[in-house]
Formats: C-alpha cells, structure tokens, sequence
C-alpha cells in the first residue's frame, strides 16, 4: 500500500506544475480504509504522514474518489 501511495506521490510532484497554472489545490487520494476493521487502516497514519509530509492533502476512503475508482487496476 505505501508502494501505492509513493507512486501517487510522484505523480502529483510531475502535475504540480500544470494544476499550479490552473491554481488547482493539489490532494493525493489513499486506497485505505479509515474504518479499523479492514486490514488496509494499518497503514493509515503511515500513508496519512508521509503525504502530509510531502506537502499535499490528504484523503483516504470513503472520500477518496480518486482511489476508490482505480482500487484492483495495476498500476506500472
């Protein structure tokens, strides 16, 4: 999952520039579940820290459209 939320990283670092142009706030969404009962909350606070830390908001699911809407697609 933090392999997944790195990739997502980068590729908001590579679109800065473009949604800086159309003053776009930039937000990066995390295939995790907030709810504790899915396994996928493990790694919540480490994902939530390290994309906070890399200057973007954060959203995980459910408000994390983005994700939600690429869950199980392979990601290369």
């Amino acid at each position: 999952m933090l392999t997944e939320v790195a990739k997502s990283i980068e590729i908001a670092y590579e679109l800065c520039d473009l949604f800086t142009v159309y003053d776009v706030d930039m937000e990066v969404h995390a295939d995790i579940n907030t709810n504790p009962q899915f396994k996928s909350n493990d790694a919540l606070k480490e994902a939530m820290g390290y994309i906070l830390g890399m200057g973007f908001a954060f959203k995980a699911k459910p408000e994390a459209f983005a994700s939600s809407c690429c869950a199980n697609k392979v990601v290369n």
